[in-house]
């Protein structure tokens, strides 16, 4: 659930001091971090039950954990690509998936979505925890469509990104990491963080984003205060 840094997107923090704690990080941050990432993978093996073949494409990869709850589905044919700017947190991911016996059908690139070379169109795609960092909607359609011209027709989208700026649920989040032991200073400038930050407005801001990529029919999957997650469809 990391980063894209692109030309459109403001560079983050993930270099080697940061990415081996970013896990235990991103689980304070984030209430039911690991859910999000479950039911992003129920999503796509649901949509694609039954076949013993398939190319996934994951965006912003950052420590792999988003990879490991494919165990669980039986799906031992099914490869990935995971794509993820930062290379501390792309080795952190490399350890990982060597330790869960994934990396062996995992081709990890190292850059953003288009430096990823042209080949086969996927079966379907994650894009977690990155559109909300992209500068501006117009460079947002822009990713959304990087994605969905790698797509497959008809190929699953699962995204999570942070929707509105609802002063009342951040008080309410913040207040939570301050029972996590979040000092008074980080929560401060946390709060001067999200006061500056331009999440996506609303879900229908972002729907409106997805049929400009050509997705279509997107349903909620998640929600925890701000942040949500929602399956859509590519249809040319």
């Amino acid at each position: 659930m990391t980063h894209e840094h692109s030309a459109h997107a403001p560079t983050h923090g993930f270099g080697a001091d940061r990415a081996p704690h970013y896990d235990a990080q991103a689980a304070v941050n984030l209430a039911g971090y690991q859910a999000a990432y479950e039911l992003g993978v129920s999503a796509l093996a649901a949509c694609l039950d039954g076949q013993e073949t398939a190319s996934l494409l994951h965006v912003g990869l950052g420590t792999g954990a988003e990879l490991v709850p494919y165990l669980r589905f039986s799906v031992p044919g099914w490869r990935f690509t995971g794509v993820e700017p930062s290379g501390p947190m792309l080795e952190v991911a490399r350890k990982r998936l060597d330790a869960e016996g994934l990396l062996a059908r995992t081709h990890l690139h190292e850059g953003e979505l288009r430096t990823l070379p042209p080949g086969p169109p996927f079966d379907g795609a994650q894009l977690m925890g990155v559109l909300h960092h992209v500068d501006g909607d117009e460079a947002r359609v822009e990713l959304l469509r990087e994605v969905t011209r790698r797509l497959k027709p008809g190929a699953p989208l699962v995204l999570g990104c942070r929707v509105g700026k609802d002063p009342e649920l951040t008080n309410v989040e913040l207040r939570r990491l301050r029972a996590y032991g979040v000092t008074s200073e980080k929560l401060e400038a946390r709060r001067q963080a999200y006061a500056k930050m331009q999440p996506i407005e609303s879900d229908a801001t972002l729907f409106a984003m997805f049929a400009q990529a050509g997705l279509v029919a997107p349903k909620t999957l998640f929600v925890s205060l701000q942040y949500k997650v929602f399956l859509a469809r590519f249809a040319l």
